[in-house]
């Protein structure tokens, strides 16, 4: 019987059992396709990006390589509103934000889109069909 991550590596042609950790704010599209040209999978977090931003840096990484690669996406369930509760929050936290002179925001607000929100991610992905 083979081993499950001999059975993934396989399945990828990965020369080395490694997944780059995709970070979003820190994974590259040069850092992904290098990854992916030393053997492992290299990872590419588009979570943070706008769709164009994301078809864009998943077109970065197929220059660079032909090798498999990963796309990373925010996936959480979105949470309803709760203006109450997100006012007690903002009152909690005013001393601190003028603490700083830093504006008070009206509002609490997500700060990334889950994959389930944003449609135009969603045909981004479909259009590019990265490997993982």
């Amino acid at each position: 019987m083979t081993h499950p991550v001999q059975e993934f590596c396989a399945r990828l042609d990965l020369r080395v059992p490694l997944v780059q950790a995709p970070m979003a704010g820190v994974s590259t599209p040069e850092l992904a396709a290098a990854v992916c040209e030393a053997g492992g999978l290299g990872s590419l977090a588009i979570g943070a990006l706008s769709a164009s931003a994301a078809r864009q840096a998943i077109a970065d990484v197929r220059e660079r390589t032909q090798r498999p690669f990963n796309v990373n996406v925010f996936a959480h369930r979105p949470e309803p509103r709760q203006p109450e509760r997100e006012q007690q929050w903002l009152d909690f936290l005013r001393p601190y934000f003028e603490a700083f002179g830093a504006p008070v925001p009206e509002q609490l607000m997500t700060p990334y889109l889950s994959l389930e929100e944003d449609q135009e991610k969603q045909k981004v992905l479909l259009e590019m069909r990265p490997s993982v």
